[in-house]
């Protein structure tokens, strides 16, 4: 006999059945349970790293310091999550006499967590508009856009706590710069820590994640803008006179012994910036890092991880959905820092604590050629008519490079010899491959109209802060619009991570490439539509968003998939005799076909292509097919 069982004590039941499932279950952070694996599957086989002896230690705060860091007291095993992050800047700002003040940016991350600004200077009004009358150098850094790489913030911790209520020749330095600091821009990745965040790092023994929650590796969001975190980034772009701006990293890198580098953008949108760079910057900071011990490099990727006589990419004149090639392209100073992810994680926080005061020294000594160099690029990016978009390598540059002297084993892993490291150095001469010469370059507009329907592309240009002008009634304006020919699904830009991509689709994007044809049209814009004059200070990155061609498009991020569709199509039954007819009426088309038959066997072979070449020489075909309905007045 069965018994009816209420809902109540159904709901009872299942509630105390789930407690004991909750309890066995994975949970947050990290949601790995490393219980069922064998111990070497939770342990890092690091090759042995170069011996250093390092003078920056005397940069570490005493144990008895109120303001010492958790990467300190822990002697770098640990560092903070954002919680913690939050709660040590509070005490900084408490701490500093007035000079650090903290801020909330405009939006939330996306699982919702509050994003911190810092703002560190003397002056009293610390406003935007305070900091960018001060007539010093404001410098941007941020920190954890990738939250496993966590020195640049525990260097920051430091050096602002130095430079507020520590030593005077530091704090002198706030005579000479503004500081605006986000010390994770990945919060959400941040909070999701766990032992097994960096499997190719050595410490600290619990990192972020490198994806927020969206998934997304926000060093790509910079043109797109997917993000509430980057949309913040450029919030502080819009709203500061930046003189520079810095990136912190870790490097997953191969085994050499630069612990520490960093990069400019070579001959990119902002020439004259990183001349400045290379000219006034790069041999005190070198000689600063030198002068403790560490070993400096520009920061590399190899251009094959097995074979390191085949040199190494440089992190120049790449693509703007990168961090600091978004600043170049700003007229903006700016350097991606990677600290050697193979050292241990005191060595890394160290490096980066030299290297930025040296560069805070620099900036604020040479506050005024740097600002010449800003003011030639801007200048030159205004004037631009020919707009280079992407640069490919050149002649390489054949240099000296220090690796770890290695061999090479038959792996019963992957049943091809792999490589095996050691920290003797091995002195090798290595291509270096960077990208030196223009390759997509386009006329510059005068205007482009954006139809009010691509709501999510005009929003994106206003986070930019672009400048436009908003349309309030239908207005026919004659313009260049581009269809799109040869198109292809397109994977995404990762120098240092190519591999096959068998899933279409990158970054929450199916990215697209294509040929842009270009044809004349008088079209009428809907109001609300936007006009951008491209004669402003953003010109050449509006250039960069909306020229379909180029890689960081909109068009190429696929925002206008949905215009890559022909709307309506014919049933042969009404097509064929139609094209019979066509051909009867038309000697000059009759003897086109017979020519395209002839000349193209693919073509001849197949009868719906036949078919649609006829329908496509009709007034019926959609005219808009495979049109960018992005407007453009040259």
């Amino acid at each position: 006999m069965r018994y009816p069982i209420s809902c109540s004590l159904l709901g009872t039941l299942l509630y105390t059945a789930s407690l004991s499932t909750l309890a066995a279950l994975p949970s947050a952070p990290a949601y790995v349970d490393d219980s069922g694996y064998p111990a070497a599957a939770k342990q890092r086989i690091l090759p042995p790293m170069f011996e250093q002896k390092l003078t920056s230690t005397q940069f570490i705060a005493k144990s008895d310091n109120p303001l010492i860091t958790l990467a300190e007291s822990s002697n770098f095993g640990q560092t903070t999550n954002y919680t913690e992050t939050r709660g040590y800047m509070e005490k900084l700002a408490a701490a500093s006499g007035g000079r650090i003040v903290l801020s909330e940016l405009p939006e939330k991350s996306a699982e919702g967590h509050p994003m911190m600004l810092a703002t560190v200077s003397t002056e009293v009004d610390k406003s935007p508009a305070g900091l960018n009358k001060s007539g010093k150098p404001t410098l941007f850094i941020e920190a954890e856009i990738h939250p496993g790489e966590a020195n640049g913030k525990d260097a920051m911790f430091m050096l602002l706590r130095d430079m507020t209520t520590g030593d005077k020749t530091l704090a002198g330095l706030l005579d000479k710069v503004n500081i605006l600091f986000i010390p994770t821009v990945n919060i959400d990745g941040d909070l999701r820590k766990s032992p097994y965040g960096r499997i190719n790092q050595n410490g600290p023994a619990e990192t972020g994640w490198r994806v927020n929650g969206l998934n997304y590796n926000l060093n790509r969001d910079f043109t797109k803008l997917d993000s509430a975190e980057i949309r913040n980034v450029a919030w502080v772009f819009n709203n500061y006179d930046l003189s520079f701006f810095v990136d912190t990293h870790s490097t997953d890198g191969a085994m050499y012994p630069y612990d520490s580098s960093y990069c400019n953008n070579g001959n990119g949108w902002s020439p004259a910036s990183s001349e400045w760079m290379d000219q006034v910057m790069r041999a005190p900071v070198y000689k600063a890092l030198e002068g403790h011990g560490h070993v400096v490099h520009e920061c590399i990727s190899f251009n094959d991880n097995q074979d390191p006589t085949q040199g190494y990419y440089p992190y120049r004149s790449d693509l703007a959905r990168f961090s600091n090639q978004y600043g170049d392209i700003r007229s903006v100073p700016s350097i991606l820092i990677e600290q050697h992810a193979l050292h241990p994680y005191e060595t890394q926080v160290l490096g980066n604590y030299v290297m930025l005061k040296a560069m805070f020294q620099v900036i604020g000594d040479q506050a005024a050629s740097l600002k010449e160099a800003i003011d030639k690029d801007r200048k030159r990016l205004l004037a631009q008519q020919d707009v280079i978009l992407t640069w490919k390598p050149g002649k390489d540059e054949t240099i000296p490079f220090t690796v770890g002297d290695y061999r090479f084993e038959e792996s019963p892993i992957t049943g091809k010899k792999t490589i095996v490291w050691s920290n003797k150095p091995k002195q090798l001469k290595v291509p270096v491959t960077g990208n030196t010469e223009p390759d997509l370059v386009t006329k510059r507009p005068k205007q482009y109209i954006v139809p009010v329907q691509w709501k999510a592309v005009i929003d994106r240009l206003k986070a930019h802060g672009i400048k436009m002008k908003t349309l309030d009634a239908p207005t026919p304006i004659a313009v260049t619009l581009y269809r799109m020919d040869d198109i292809k699904v397109s994977g995404g830009f990762e120098p240092d991570r190519a591999q096959p991509n068998e899933i279409p689709g990158y970054e929450g994007h199916l990215l697209v490439s294509g040929k842009a044809k270009p044809f004349q049209r008088l079209q009428t814009f809907p109001a609300g539509s936007v006009v951008i004059d491209t004669d402003q200070p953003l010109g050449v990155l509006a250039v960069n968003l909306l020229y379909p061609e180029s890689p960081d498009s909109f068009w190429s991020w696929g925002f206008f998939n949905s215009t890559l569709v022909v709307a309506e199509e014919p049933e042969e039954y009404v097509m064929e005799p139609m094209a019979r007819k066509m051909l009867a009426d038309d000697p000059k088309l009759k003897a086109e076909f017979e020519k395209k038959l002839k000349e193209d066997e693919k073509f001849a072979a197949n009868p719906g292509e036949r078919l649609q070449w006829f329908y496509q020489r009709t007034p019926f075909y959609d005219v808009n097919a495979f049109v960018y309905p992005v407007g453009a007045v040259f």
